[in-house]
């Protein structure tokens, strides 16, 4: 009711994957292990969180993890950032990163919205870069 057109959650809740599926509303939730991904996958996803990335082994864990898991793509967050955003995009698992060192709270509450739009530039650059390089 509050216009959301996609759910991106921090772990896998069942109530709330069920609640999106049933109304329709894209739903990517967080996993950490194969088995909250099989979750994700009874229930017919195949995008989900990798959360906290960084913490569970980064994109070495990652790849480790869904290989057995052919068409299953990755958002990871947690620990991603500027040094490590290239190694988690050149995964052809990874269809996107999310991360909190584009928009700090404290530039928030700052008002520092150029300098966010100059860190989500050098992101999306640097993600270009990955891309050409496929």
């Amino acid at each position: 009711s509050a216009g959301a057109k996609f759910v991106v959650a921090p772990g896998f809740g069942a109530a709330m994957v069920d609640y999106c599926i049933e109304h329709d509303l894209p739903v990517f939730p967080g996993v950490a292990t194969p088995t909250e991904l099989e979750f994700a996958l009874t229930r017919g996803l195949s995008v989900v969180k990798f959360f906290p990335a960084e913490s569970l082994g980064g994109i070495a864990y990652l790849k480790a993890m869904s290989a057995p898991y052919g068409n299953v793509g990755f958002l990871p967050s947690g620990g991603v950032g500027p040094s490590n955003l290239a190694a988690y995009l050149s995964s052809p698992r990874v269809v996107a990163c999310g991360g909190s060192w584009m928009a700090p709270a404290d530039w928030i509450s700052a008002g520092q919205f150029d300098r966010i739009r100059d860190e989500v530039r050098k992101s999306v650059d640097a993600a270009l870069k990955v891309k050409e390089a496929r």
